[in-house]
């Protein structure tokens, strides 16, 4: 890999998780997302971040992983990669909508309405996009970007990586 694809990694990663871990707890805490009824405040934040830290680790792993398997794996076929990078994706989803159902809910154990869309939301942005797609769309070496990662074409051109 080259050092400017390991900067861009380490970029997004900090951006995500100065997105999920500052950013969004402060976006509830100004009641962006409306009013939390059912518990105090503070007490879902905490459950938020327990969260938010799950999918954190597990896109940081599953994009790492991505960039392992290209180092290892370097006569593997576009469709396998392509494939992998795929099931990538769907596992992230798979994981940030286990993490809000078992960590958006009340003392009771009721899922709590009023956060599940917003939750989802910033979590599905944080994991999917900044933290899997973007590292993988814009440092992914060669022709392999063109043909594994969706929209590599476009992103790269604008970025001038052709």
């Amino acid at each position: 890999m080259k050092p400017g694809e390991i900067i861009r990694i380490a970029v997004f990663f900090l951006l995500g998780l100065l997105l999920m871990m500052w950013v969004q707890p402060l976006l509830y805490r100004q009641r962006v997302f409306g009013v939390i009824r059912s518990m105090p405040l503070n007490d879902w934040i905490d459950r938020y971040y327990v969260a938010a830290w799950i999918v954190f680790g597990v896109s940081v792993l599953f994009t790492v992983g991505w960039y392992l398997l290209l180092l290892y794996n370097q006569g593997t076929s576009y469709k396998t990669l392509k494939l992998v990078w795929h099931l990538g994706l769907f596992l992230l989803v798979v994981v940030v909508s286990m993490a809000v159902y078992f960590n958006n809910r009340d003392a009771a154990g009721n899922l709590i309405q009023e956060t599940v869309l917003s939750m989802m939301g910033l979590l599905f942005l944080d994991s999917v996009i900044v933290l899997y797609w973007l590292p993988t769309v814009t440092s992914t070496p060669g022709l392999l970007k063109k043909k594994t990662v969706p929209m590599a074409k476009i992103v790269n051109h604008l970025m001038g990586r052709n």
